[in-house]
């Protein structure tokens, strides 16, 4: 490792996570002071600990501190629970592990440092961390042992949560040609996950040997200076790293990436690992170059072609013209000149030609300069975009009289300008049909997931996740087929988002019909139209699953109209927005349900993206269950 990559990790890397402090109390005193009620409290309160004390000769327990927190049993009740008893409430895939450990750990005066599953009074069972030390006689013997145990069930689960997402994580990075990073700042060692095949040529067991010195020499020698520069401000700082640089493959060749990653930081502030995503950006890179070289070719052209230069003697109305003009509009600098101005505005645009007029007068009048474009119908009825630049001339006494231009040849630029244009277009079809692709990947790992599962809340939850993931891809989808982009006809979306739904819920083999009614031509922008995909999800999920749950009949309906009453939106006169109503005939929400108020996950995803469109939503229970949500501008 050189002097650089031993500054990286020497600034980068955390000791090691503190130990729990060793109690600094004799045995005497430490019993004392955990037998004093208001000493107890405080470790209770503030610790949220229980601690324990063991006579190794007379095999005696004590017990103090947070006991009924971290087992549910009163202290009495704990204080009768002998150290076999307690062996007896470990999980029974931990018992034997920490039985072992207590048995063991007096003979060889090792500090015990473990985590296991304990049972509470209740049956369940919590994770618990658990800190012992031995405490020795004269002839340094242990006689007796020291220690206390903690709940850490909330920060195990979350591990296991960032764990199992983690997984779902790399699965994705390798379906979608990603490469993952993992350094660690205390070891120095990087782990790699993802699209490594795929994105460096190197097999995953060949790139597992690839460290931090390695990462050096496969970055090119023109770019490894800035990313490394880089890479030490964000571990000095702690500021997320971005940098695009070559990246040499195992043939030798050199690829375009881009490096994202976040740098993570211990509850003290102190860098300890970098996460980063790597995806190979070459073809993006290669067209960037392209276009650069198309863009100098199309200056040097520009400089290089001659211009038209006119003449416009107001006090004689005689307009001279000079220059290439034959090769740009095919007339002869004679031609136009002795057309005149009456000539130039007959050959612009039809659909310039009123500007272009009125621009002319305004210069005669007042005059100034003018730099506009048009198009010029040329000799063989083609049109060719000319730039004009104009400035007027006047006397001393402040009269006009000259206009003086140049015409300038822009046609290419405008070619190159709907180019990028439609590139623009392609690409945005292109991020809507990937982002449609990578939600349905996340809707099929949700339905693989589901199927590990048995409990029917647990299915069901995955299915309610599953069908919000699918409603927002279907808005994807029917923006790649959208007529801008910008835009979708949400009727088109909301037939389909219905179907798709009664699909889900297998809605066929009940006598459940669906009444939609939405008027045609309701194009809504992405930021609306996906929130409101979700609400109408929700709510129409909720009736098949609650309305009808009794076997009966039952009508679902969806409405969604223009306000015609004014005052149903008082703040948007003269554009009164739409109206979305979902309602059923079905048994009805029950009273104690408050809406605003809802513990269901479903109602509070509701009421939050109602506020997101900036609508009104209202509860009417007369006749099963109406949803009436007012919202936003047509």
């Amino acid at each position: 490792m050189n002097k650089e990559e031993m500054e990286i990790s020497l600034n980068a890397r955390s000791p090691e996570i503190l130990k729990e402090e060793k109690l600094p109390f004799s045995d005497n005193s430490l019993a004392k002071i955990l037998k004093r009620e208001e000493n107890y409290r405080f470790f209770a309160e503030r610790t949220g600990r229980m601690f324990f004390y063991a006579d190794l000769e007379k095999k005696e327990i004590e017990w103090a501190g947070a006991i009924k927190d971290v087992t549910g049993y009163d202290a009495e009740e704990f204080e009768k629970i002998s150290l076999g008893a307690f062996k007896g409430l470990l999980h029974p895939e931990d018992g034997e592990r920490i039985s072992q450990l207590i048995n063991s750990s007096p003979k060889t005066e090792e500090r015990i440092e473990e985590e296991y599953r304990f049972r509470r009074k209740d049956g369940n069972y919590v994770y618990v961390e658990t800190n012992v030390i031995f405490l020795k006689d004269a002839r340094g013997h242990p006689y007796r042992l020291l220690g206390f145990l903690k709940d850490i069930t909330g920060k195990v689960l979350f591990r296991q949560k960032i764990e199992r997402d983690s997984e779902k994580f790399l699965h994705v990075a390798k379906q979608t040609g990603q490469l993952i990073l993992d350094w660690d700042a205390r070891t120095n060692k990087v782990e790699w996950a993802g699209a490594i095949e795929e994105i460096t040529g190197y097999t995953q067991e060949e790139f597992a040997e690839v460290d931090l010195l390695a990462c050096r020499k496969i970055i090119h020698s023109d770019d490894m200076k800035r990313a490394w520069t880089a890479l030490k401000h964000s571990l000095k700082t702690g500021e997320n790293f971005y940098q695009e640089f070559r990246f040499r493959k195992k043939d030798g060749t050199y690829i375009y990436v881009e490096d994202s990653s976040i740098v993570l930081k211990d509850e003290k502030g102190r860098i300890y690992r970098i996460l980063g995503v790597i995806k190979d950006i070459t073809e993006k890179k290669q067209s960037q170059e392209k276009l650069r070289k198309s863009e100098e070719r199309y200056r040097f052209i520009a400089e290089q072609t001659g211009k038209i230069v006119y003449d416009y003697c107001t006090e004689k109305g005689k307009l001279n013209y000079a220059g290439p003009s034959e090769k740009i509009t095919g007339y002869t600098p004679e031609e136009l000149s002795e057309g005149g101005v009456d000539f130039w505005i007959e050959h612009v645009h039809p659909e310039e030609r009123e500007e272009a007029l009125k621009i002319h007068q305004k210069l005669l009048e007042t005059g100034g300069t003018v730099c506009k474009e048009y198009r010029f119908r040329k000799k063989d009825e083609s049109y060719v975009y000319l730039e004009n630049h104009a400035v007027v001339l006047k006397s001393e006494q402040g009269q006009i009289r000259r206009i003086l231009g140049l015409l300038k040849d822009v046609t290419e630029k405008h070619l190159a300008e709907e180019n990028i244009k439609r590139a623009e277009e392609i690409r945005k079809k292109e991020i809507h049909h990937r982002i449609k692709n990578n939600l349905q990947v996340i809707s099929s790992l949700l339905d693989l997931q589901a199927e590990k599962f048995t409990s029917r809340e647990v299915v069901e939850a995955f299915r309610e996740s599953q069908n919000r993931v699918r409603s927002m891809a279907m808005i994807h989808e029917e923006l790649y087929k959208s007529r801008d982009m910008e835009t979708l006809d949400f009727t088109a979306y909301l037939q389909k988002l219905a179907a798709e739904l009664f699909r889900s819920y297998d809605v066929g083999t009940y006598d459940i019909n669906l009444d939609l009614a939405a008027e045609d031509n309701i194009f809504l922008g992405m930021d609306t139209a996906i929130p409101l995909g979700i609400i109408i999800n929700e709510l129409v999920s909720n009736s098949l699953k609650h309305a009808f749950s009794d076997g009966r009949r039952g009508e679902v309906r969806i409405n969604l109209h223009s306000k015609e009453n004014p005052e149903e939106n008082p703040q948007n006169e003269g554009n009164p927005g739409l109206m979305l109503i979902i309602s059923d005939n079905g048994s009805g929400l029950p009273e104690n349900i408050d809406i605003n108020n809802s513990d269901s996950l479903g109602l509070q995803l509701v009421n939050t993206l109602v506020e997101q469109i900036e609508g009104e939503i209202e509860l009417q229970r007369e006749q099963g269950t109406e949803f009436r949500i007012g919202f936003g501008k047509k």
